[in-house]
């Protein structure tokens, strides 16, 4: 597998999965993150569904498991990423595809120290091999530069890309702007790429990229597939994934180096856009 740092150097996009907890809902049912280890056979084919879509890195089942250190579960949230770990280095291997460790966010509490949250779950991906990370839906950077430089004693060759919830207006619910943020991770030792996930469809998410000055830094945008609607006790997505695929055409041409999705994103939406970028010749045709 080609170093990720040499393969974001070059032309073509790193294509990422898209939604873990929406996808494995509409298709299996249920919460996702402790189906890894009730169910993990659903997991590997949630994960093999985006990789036959033709998807280069995909997420470990983890994103809210974070949640659970604060919730006194810390022995079931062990269990879980060893688990994801298992399950996603399976997945991945026979297509050569990335694994990364997915930390979702956890809360500010005056008890609580989100970097230690985030370290005490990448030793446990590092155990097992994995030194990908996705830190991703933060509406901040608490936290942050702690976890980025004590990743980094660990693992100097770790990669973390750190990712943002930004509302179409721009900001975050806490108020922070989208370039306030990518210019603290650009300035931030141990943060290796940033950008942009979840909370707006792929047109807002184009417009705040529209609105960047990278300056050379490694850009990642993973919209969602459009704006939830509520039909009875389902969310739904609305978005279509020729749509979606367009979009993400065109935040590649924007400046994301990495490139995704979130929310309502299923392998369909991956395959349209992994279709679309070979059709521009910035990614070579993928096996179905």
């Amino acid at each position: 597998m080609k170093d990720i740092r040499a393969l974001l150097a070059q032309e073509a996009p790193l294509v990422f999965d898209g939604a873990a907890g929406t996808y494995f809902a509409a298709r299996f049912g249920g919460s996702c993150e402790l189906a890894s280890l009730e169910q993990p056979e659903k997991v590997l084919q949630m994960h093999r569904a985006y990789l036959d879509a033709g998807c280069q890195a995909i997420k470990t089942n983890t994103f809210a498991l974070g949640a659970m250190y604060q919730e006194g579960k810390e022995d079931l949230a062990h269990k879980a990423i060893l688990a994801g770990c298992m399950l996603a280095r399976e997945a991945a291997a026979p297509y050569g595809a990335y694994v990364f460790g997915d930390l979702g966010p956890v809360a500010a509490l005056e008890d609580a120290d989100p970097a230690a949250i985030y370290l005490a779950q990448a030793q446990l991906f590092l155990s097992q091999g994995i030194t990908h990370f996705l830190l991703e839906t933060l509406s901040s950077h608490q936290g942050v530069a702690d976890f980025a430089r004590q990743l980094k004693a660990l693992c100097p060759s770790a990669f973390l890309l750190v990712s943002f919830g930004v509302q179409p207006d721009g900001y975050t619910r806490e108020g922070l702007s989208a370039s306030r943020l990518l210019a603290g991770m650009q300035a931030c030792e141990g943060v290796d790429a940033a950008g942009f996930n979840c909370v707006c469809g792929p047109q807002h998410m184009l417009r705040q990229f529209q609105k960047l000055d990278p300056q050379g830094a490694v850009l990642s945008a993973m919209p969602n597939a459009g704006y939830p609607t509520v039909l009875g006790r389902r969310v739904v997505y609305r978005g279509q994934p020729d749509y979606f695929a367009q979009q993400g055409l065109a935040l590649v041409r924007a400046g994301a180096k990495i490139i995704g999705g979130c929310c309502g994103t299923t392998p369909a939406y991956l395959s349209a856009l992994r279709d679309r970028l070979a059709a521009e010749g910035l990614a070579p045709a993928h096996r179905t």
